[in-house]
């Protein structure tokens, strides 16, 4: 598969209701995970994800909603807290969404409530799963969409979804494709009461290979209403009994008007046929004859005829049947032996007349995916300026409620440190306590001092920016500006500068001080 000579998409961008976002993260989850075995490691990932995807699709611009966009979210913060009295950066970022925003609401009742402990498992579950959109081609690939998937059944377009033959890494996100473009023209077509501009066909050759759809048989039994009709074609039955069951497939087959065999040797398929073929009365000769020797030689013979059923063609029939040979059922008629008709035979040399290749292909996007994006960014806008006052209280409020925890702290310790060493009269030292009660103290002393050091450089900047960063984006683009959506370039340099010192931290002082 040539993603370079593919035109893009974004699964994210047709997640227009929030109830979306859970199909998206399970088709992702489920790509790179057993959707059969759903253990608390699945189902955690899957509600992390569902949470991030609905941060993106309001907090992030439109360029960054997609899953480049949430890997630069998750590498920007801590998905756990490094004290236990304290919240972790991806915490705040969530906690600063209004209480009832869908994105909080989802993070809040879920992977927040995991405990402390297994936190990192979790993400890293995640970005295990995930980590194959780390490939600059792969994410290009999917951080945006060329065209719009309800076109399909605006206009006419012929759309070639290549499949790896050897690869099944992208079968999840395959399948939500498909499932993605079902939606949008069902959507369409109700727009246009309940019937698409222009009719869609689907051939879908090696179906099984499209993965598991949870609703196909509900898609075959209404889509002939919207102007949409589907080939599924199969190697055998075997194949669509493995993925959806018996009976499910029955279902299946059910629900396809015409069904056709084109020969093979799978004798389940070919029993299939031969008993959906119905009988047919035939006439069966039977007799008898006796001969008796002696000087007078005589013999007699008889003969009857007897009507019994039997399959038109039986499973050894069709399994012998002429290459060029098929059987058509078609409800209500009855059944056909039909002769191929070989397409290269019928239009001999016009694979050469119009010559096709995916090398020579040039991507380009479409007006309505420009048209939609438009609209994105200009809702986003809109958005934001709503949103912009409430979210600056909201920053002052938290800073000053961490400020306030911190003081307690400072407070709490100071206490703990007087009451080791001091008596009640502040002149009369205490008898010198145990040596191991005496390190624990100043052990949690200088662990304080420590990180009151290191954030005192950082605090006003690096908490309060990059918790609303996404706000200050908004005032930078409007301006035309190209930093990066969490943090200035300036930032950046900062916070390399910063790891290259080994986890130090270094703040620069007037000279006047470094004298004192």
């Amino acid at each position: 598969m040539n993603m370079e000579k593919s035109d893009r998409w974004n699964a994210i961008d047709y997640v227009r209701k929030d109830i979306q976002a859970s199909t998206v993260a399970n088709a992702y989850v489920a790509a790179k995970n057993d959707p059969d075995k759903k253990d608390i490691w699945y189902l955690s990932q899957r509600s992390l994800l569902k949470s991030l995807i609905l941060y993106a699709k309001y907090e992030f611009p439109p360029e960054k909603r997609n899953m480049e966009g949430i890997l630069d979210f998750l590498q920007e913060y801590e998905a756990y807290a490094r004290d236990d009295d304290d919240i972790s950066e991806l915490d705040q970022q969530f906690l600063s969404l209004e209480p009832r925003h869908p994105a909080r609401r989802s993070y809040q009742l879920g992977f927040m409530k995991s405990e402390d402990r297994v936190r990192p498992s979790i993400l890293i579950s995640l970005l295990s799963t995930i980590d194959d959109y780390i490939d600059e081609e792969v994410s290009e690939f999917t951080s945006f969409s060329d065209f719009d998937l309800g076109d399909l059944g605006r206009r006419k377009i012929a759309l070639y979804v290549i499949i790896p033959v050897m690869d099944d890494t992208w079968e999840g996100l395959i399948n939500l494709f498909f499932v993605q473009m079902f939606d949008e023209l069902y959507r369409v077509g109700a727009q246009h009461g309940a019937k698409l501009p222009q009719p869609v066909n689907f051939v879908l050759d090696e179906f099984p290979n499209l993965g598991k759809f949870t609703f196909y048989e509900k898609f075959l039994a209404t889509c002939r209403g919207y102007g949409i009709s589907v080939a599924t074609i199969l190697q055998h039955l075997t194949q669509l009994q493995t993925i959806y069951g018996k009976e499910r497939a029955e279902s299946i087959i059910g629900n396809h008007a015409a069904r056709i065999y084109l020969g093979g040797s799978n004798k389940t398929t070919a029993q299939y046929f031969s008993d959906e073929m119905d009988k047919a009365t035939v006439k069966v000769k039977t007799g008898s004859e006796t001969k008796s020797k002696g000087k007078n030689e005589s013999s007699s013979s008889s003969d009857s005829f007897n009507y019994t059923g039997r399959n038109l063609k039986t499973a050894g029939e069709l399994l012998s049947m002429p290459d060029d040979e098929c059987i058509i059922l078609i409800g209500g008629l009855h059944p056909i032996v039909a002769k191929k008709a070989f397409q290269y035979k019928l239009f001999p040399g016009a694979t050469e007349m119009f010559p096709k290749s995916q090398m020579n292909y040039v991507r380009k996007t479409s007006a309505e995916a420009l048209r939609q994006f438009e609209i994105k960014e200009k809702e986003y806008q809109e958005y934001i300026e709503k949103k912009y006052p409430h979210r600056k209280e909201k920053a002052a409020k938290l800073e000053k409620e961490r400020q306030e925890e911190k003081k307690q702290k400072e407070e709490d310790l100071t206490a703990a440190a007087t009451a080791f060493f001091f008596s009640d009269d502040e002149n009369t030292e205490t008898e010198p306590i145990k040596q191991e009660e005496k390190q624990e103290v100043e052990k949690g002393i200088n662990e304080f001092a420590f990180e009151e050091e290191t954030a005192a450089s950082t605090q006003d900047q690096s908490e309060v920016e990059s918790e609303f960063a996404f706000v200050e984006e908004s005032e930078e683009e409007a301006s035309g500006s190209n930093s990066d959506f969490f943090f200035e370039e300036d930032d950046k340099e900062q916070k390399e500068e910063i790891d290259d010192e080994s986890g130090f931290f270094f703040q620069e002082e007037d000279d006047d001080n470094e004298k004192d």
